[in-house]
């Protein structure tokens, strides 16, 4: 049986500076787990560069609903640095809120599986099944 808690698949998510600073910064994660290691991907619109995106790798970890991460920048945009993610997973597995955390400077995040992902995937094992029981 699969864990209902694997994280694997695309997330949208949010982070937020501290008052009285920027509006929230939205992103898209897509995440692989294997085992309760993390890796992935984020992509973000850039506020340095307009026109730009800003992606970075995810490196790390979830037990049970304990999830922690790394975000290193690319620099292909405007930055080039490490942010740790501390968050807790819902028990149903469908989203993530917890801190960011960088150089003595922190905020919240939330992350969200999109309920239309699920749809999709849901519908491609349907249509992979039929073709399977078709051949």
């Amino acid at each position: 049986m699969s864990d209902p808690l694997d994280m694997t698949g695309m997330w949208t998510g949010s982070y937020r500076y501290p008052s009285p600073w920027e509006p929230p910064r939205e992103f898209v994660a897509v995440i692989s787990e294997q085992r309760g290691a993390l890796s992935g991907s984020t992509t973000e619109k850039s506020d340095l560069l307009p026109g730009a995106d800003e992606r970075a790798a995810i490196r790390g970890t979830r037990t049970d609903t304990a999830v922690a991460f790394g975000k290193y920048y690319d620099g292909d945009g405007a930055y080039a640095h490490f942010v740790a993610y501390e968050g807790t997973l819902t028990p149903d597995g469908r989203r993530v809120e917890g801190r960011w955390s960088i150089d003595g400077f922190s905020g919240s995040f939330v992350m969200t599986r999109p309920a239309l992902a699920a749809i999709d995937a849901e519908a491609e094992s349907h249509e992979r099944a039929e073709m399977t029981f078709s051949a």
